[in-house]
């Protein structure tokens, strides 16, 4: 509801059929912290050992790569290939679904 006060008479009316606008929906972001991605995986049921399987799963030399970027990195890109690729097998997801699943997960892994 919205008040309207006339500025020369002090009169004030009230319209109940006004709402505010709706505030534009924020991207998610575009990284996250290793911290924030395992809590989220935690949550929502995943282990890290099904992750740890997945990158074991990996021909060389992208597995170890893949290990280097699961153990030692400090934030996550929602675009990365190889999160893409491991997110993907996770989730068993692909495309735009995994597009949203992502946008979603870093959304509320960024709350964390």
């Amino acid at each position: 509801m919205r008040k309207i006060v006339d500025v020369r008479t002090g009169f004030v009316t009230e319209d109940p059929t006004w709402q505010p606008e709706p505030l534009p929906p924020q991207p998610p972001p575009a990284a996250i912290t290793r911290r924030q991605l395992r809590l989220w995986l935690v949550r929502h049921g995943y282990t890290l050992a099904q992750v740890e399987a997945l990158i074991d799963a990996l021909p060389e030399p992208q597995r170890t790569e893949a290990r280097i970027e699961w153990q030692d990195a400090t934030q996550y890109e929602r675009g990365h290939p190889l999160l893409r690729q491991l997110a993907g097998q996770l989730l068993d997801l692909e495309g735009a679904a995994l597009d949203t699943a992502l946008d979603q997960a870093f959304t509320q892994a960024a709350r964390y």
